[in-house]
């Protein structure tokens, strides 16, 4: 007997650390296992960055939410194999399996709050921006800046 280990809504991960969807109108779901390909996320981070997509198996339909996962815990889904839905998972991991992917919701609350939020596969070795400053021993010397633009030809200054 699996047992439904994480669940957030319609979306739950077993003991295996498999995942699934469940699909449809909640007097008339389904559901589907979800596959994978970023190692290390955790199930919230897969959940936030849509780094999974259908397998393209599927169960029977269910009464009710409550019905499918009571039967997939008791081991009494019966799974086919959807071709279109594995098609169209297909495209889904082409498309978000991309290093810099970021889901359409999460790029446009960036652009609203100017908020970088990186990606979690990218690893936290990302060094933030910084300046440097020049050090007391060297205060009061006069240190150009490293990004400043030197202006030629300008001999007076502008008033």
């Amino acid at each position: 007997m699996v047992r439904i280990r994480q669940r957030q809504g319609r979306h739950f991960m077993d003991d295996e650390g498999r995942m699934f969807w469940i699909n449809g109108p909640e007097e008339f779901c389904y559901l589907s296992e979800q596959r994978q390909w970023r190692s290390g996320l955790s199930f919230e981070q897969v959940l936030e960055w849509k780094q999974c997509a259908p397998s393209g198996l599927v169960s029977q339909r269910f009464t009710s939410i409550l019905a499918a996962c009571e039967a997939f815990e008791h081991n009494q889904v019966i799974w086919s194999h959807d071709l279109y839905l594995r098609r169209m998972g297909d495209q889904m991991q082409m498309h978000r399996s991309v290093a810099d992917y970021r889901p359409t919701a999460m790029k446009t609350a960036d652009d609203v709050a100017r908020r970088l939020q990186p990606q979690p596969w990218l690893g936290t070795n990302q060094a933030p921006p910084s300046c440097d400053w020049p050090s007391s021993s060297t205060k009061g010397a006069d240190l150009p800046h490293p990004r400043r633009r030197r202006r030629s030809g300008l001999k007076t200054p502008a008033h």
